[in-house]
């Protein structure tokens, strides 16, 4: 008795083929449409140039939301660069921050950190509390596009460096402005006769995009030597004025025209002049 043979059905080699292309032409298109149209989903797909632009708004967001108050004095700083970060074990790459930083009185660094997170775009989700102890308190927030706004202080400090960051970013085709110079308006020049100096340099202006447009910005004069006694120099000018800070390291007042710093740096001393969005 012979044994049926099972014949094995042939396979249509051409019509396979076909499929396996027609499958990854549709795979490749979808990639590159991905590519092309979603949001970055890690901060290694969007290099320095392209997050720079994000930290500038944030920066102008945080520094407007800081200078709606009448009980701190607020600073800006330039943007700083960092080279040399890790994007990843293997790749190096750069980092963009700026700082904001608020004077507060003794005892009120956490309601101004919760106004300035009321005063942040909703989008930032930002938050602003205490540690469990009290004995700490910080704000957080984000920008979008990784870009992060944070300050962690003791309850008591009465100065809040609130830095905004890029983190860690591939390198790409960063343009930055250079600082610029001007002569010191009129609230510092009052400070550094106060202070003995009739003879005053250049001021340094560093500037920030504020969220309706204008601008907002920092008038800095460096290396001024101090007085004998700060307190008692400043006396003549901080009468009347809205004082938020006066410790040895450092004054800081507010006067019509913006907010006042006085910061001891080693044997010299920062003077700035911060005036508000306009």
């Amino acid at each position: 008795m012979t044994t049926p043979t099972t014949e094995r059905p042939r396979v249509r080699r051409p019509r396979l083929v076909a499929l396996v292309v027609v499958w990854i032409l549709i795979v490749t298109g979808l990639s590159v449409w991905s590519v092309r149209h979603d949001p970055p989903t890690v901060p290694e797909q969007r290099d320095i140039a392209e997050a720079v632009p994000v930290l500038q708004a944030a920066t102008g967001a945080v520094f407007a939301a800081a200078t709606a108050g009448r009980d701190r004095a607020v600073e800006i700083e330039d943007v700083r660069v960092r080279r040399g970060c890790r994007v990843t074990p293997v790749r190096s790459g750069v980092e963009a921050t700026r700082l904001v930083t608020v004077y507060v009185r003794g005892d009120g660094a956490l309601p101004v950190l919760k106004a300035i997170a009321a005063g942040l775009p909703a989008g930032y989700h930002a938050r602003a509390d205490a540690s469990s102890s009290g004995k700490r308190v910080g704000l957080e927030a984000d920008a979008g596009g990784y870009v992060a706004i944070d300050v962690r202080a003791d309850a008591a400090s009465q100065v809040l460096p609130i830095e905004i960051s890029t983190g860690c970013r591939p390198d790409g085709d960063l343009k930055l402005g250079s600082p610029g110079l001007a002569a010191p308006p009129p609230p510092l020049t009052s400070v550094l006769r106060a202070f003995g100096q009739e003879q005053a340099g250049a001021a340094g202006v560093t500037t920030v995009t504020c969220p309706g447009g204008s601008e907002g910005r920092t008038y800095t004069v460096d290396g001024v030597p101090p007085p004998r006694d700060l307190g008692k120099a400043l006396q003549p000018l901080t009468d009347g004025a809205t004082v938020v800070r006066a410790e040895p390291s450092g004054w800081a007042y507010l006067t019509g025209d913006g907010s006042v710093a006085v910061v001891k740096q080693g044997s010299t001393l920062r003077l700035s002049l911060t005036q508000p969005c306009h």
